[in-house]
Formats: C-alpha cells, sequence, structure tokens
C-alpha cells in the first residue's frame, strides 16, 4: 500500500465532517503549542500535513547520499520510514499513541522507541529533527544538538517550518554546529556568517498534489499545495561547499530574469539571460 493508502485507509473509520472539525481544532492547538489530544486529531494531522511532511523530506534529502543507518529524533507517525525506503530507521517519539498508529501505518518493519529525543543514547550515521525541535523548551535545543553531535557518525539534518522562527533555530544550530566542527552541505554554498538579515529569511518551498480528502480538510481550491520549509544539513566528514543557491522565485522580466543568490561574498542579485534563464527554479545549486 502506498502512503496515500494507507492514509485514506486510516480516515476511513471517521467521517468527512468529524475529521474536519478535529483539522480545524489542530490549527488552533498549534498556535498554543498544544499537543494532540485523541486518535481523531491524530488521524487529522495524517490527513493534512503527513504528506507535506513526506514530499520536504524527500526534496531535503535528494541534496546528499543518505547513509544507512538513521535516527529518527520526534518520529510522529514515522513518515520517515515512507521517505526513506532503503535505510535502516530508528524511530525515537515519546507520544504513545502516535507510535501505535505509526506502527500500524508503517510500510517495513522498523525500531520504535517510546521516549524523549533528549535522552538520546543510540549511534547512527545520520540524525534527522524534522519539525521537531518546536516540541521541546527552546533553551533546551542546543542541548539536543549537543547530543545528536555526540551519537551521530557523521550527519545531522535538520528541518523547520518556513516561517522566520523556524529559520532562527536553523541559524542558530548552523552556527552552533559550525562551531563543533562541522561541515554544511546545504542550503548553505559557503561556511560564512549567514547573510540573511532583516526581515529576510533563508526558506524553500516543495510543492505536491492535493487528494479530495486533504483540499477539503484544508479548505483549498487548488489541486495542489506548497509547503514552505527551512533547514539544514551538516556533517563531521569534511566538506566544502561551493556554488550559488536561488533564494526565493526568481523574478521574470521580458527577456531576462533577475535571482537572489546566496554565496560566499554573500547575497547578491543576478540577471539571466537567454536560455538558462528558463532553467532556474527557487532552492537550486548553481555551479
Amino acid at each position: 500500500m502506498n502512503l496515500e493508502g494507507a492514509i485514506e485507509k486510516e480516515c476511513s473509520q471517521y467521517s468527512e465532517k468529524e475529521l474536519l472539525r478535529a483539522a480545524e481544532d489542530l490549527t488552533t492547538r498549534y498556535h498554543s503549542q498544544r499537543a494532540h489530544d485523541t486518535h481523531l486529531h491524530r488521524v487529522a494531522y495524517l490527513a493534512t500535513r503527513l504528506p507535506a511532511t513526506y514530499a520536504v523530506l524527500k526534496k531535503v534529502f535528494s541534496e546528499i547520499e543518505v547513509p544507512e543507518r538513521v535516527i529518527d529524533c520526534g518520529a510522529g507517525p514515522g513518515t520517515s520510514l515512507w521517505a526513506l525506503p532503503e535505510s535502516s530507521i530508528t524511530l525515537i517519539e515519546q507520544d504513545g499513541e502516535f507510535v501505535k498508529l505509526g506502527k500500524r501505518l508503517a510500510p517495513r518493519e522498523a525500531m520504535w522507541k517510546t521516549q524523549s529525543f533528549l535522552s538520546l543514547t543510540d549511534r547512527a550515521d545520520l540524525i534527522l529533527f524534522s519539525y521537531s525541535l518546536n516540541e521541546i523548551p527552546p533553551e533546551k535545543v542546543s542541548l539536543a544538538i549537543e547530543k545528536a553531535y555526540a551519537q551521530t557518525d557523521n550527519f545531522i539534518v535538520v528541518i523547520e517550518p518556513g516561517t522566520p522562527e523556524g529559520f532562527e533555530r536553523i541559524r542558530a544550530i548552523r552556527k552552533q554546529l559550525l562551531g563543533l566542527g562541522m561541515s554544511i552541505h546545504a542550503p548553505c554554498p559557503h561556511h560564512e556568517t549567514c547573510p540573511m538579515v532583516g526581515s529576510n529569511w533563508c526558506h524553500f518551498s516543495v510543492r505536491l498534489p492535493r487528494t479530495s480528502l486533504h483540499r477539503k480538510l484544508k479548505k483549498g481550491s487548488l489541486g495542489y499545495e506548497d509547503e514552505k520549509y527551512s533547514y539544514l544539513i551538516a556533517s563531521k566528514e569534511p566538506h566544502s561547499p561551493s556554488g550559488a543557491r536561488i533564494l526565493r522565485h526568481p523574478l521574470k522580466r521580458k527577456g531576462h530574469s533577475v535571482a537572489t543568490l546566496c554565496t560566499k561574498e554573500g547575497l547578491i542579485e543576478k540577471t539571466f539571460t537567454g536560455k538558462e534563464r528558463k532553467d532556474l527554479s527557487w532552492g537550486d545549486l548553481l555551479d
């Protein structure tokens, strides 16, 4: 069964009206930073958030060759099992009901641990924090990263909402990991001080198709959704990033396009003409 089918099967035990009410309640809960309360809330999360999280994971991990052993810290219902089918994943999730749901949905066998990732003791080649660091007190984020650094044999990957708050966590973690001697793989094409200042924040977007149920629960009229996210990939193995990362959608003008680029020299605007301007996409890394 594919991910879409697994979600629909789980949702079938509730009416569309019940799911819609739960989805609306989830929005309120997120704003007040309250957790999922009932099984219905968790199923509404599957329908409204899991597809976007899956799409972001696939996009982020296209930047590197994903290693064999992965630990997912704050795994929720196990989205990484679907996004990383070739890896051996240990899923750490302190919400026991989410663990039960994740096990029922899982496309394959995996190791689940019902605990806080702040007590991480396992080792892996890559440690992932996907939309999970906002679930712990802000003053403990650096501790979680420090522990992940001690337990990973190479990569740390962090994914956050594409909001100013999400990016500020990414920026602080980037500084911390560089201070620990790690290398940045993406999105930054350099190890210099982050050039984003003021109202600027580094984020990207991935487009995913909506099912009929997803569209109804999100009260959307379009057949697709654009999920905004910020992320960071760092490694213990030395890596020298280079090139220029396209920030935001390039501005298309008659006969040319203008793109904002993050480079070793800082943020620059570059004009592209001819055929090359047609291949520019937000988030791409240019040589």
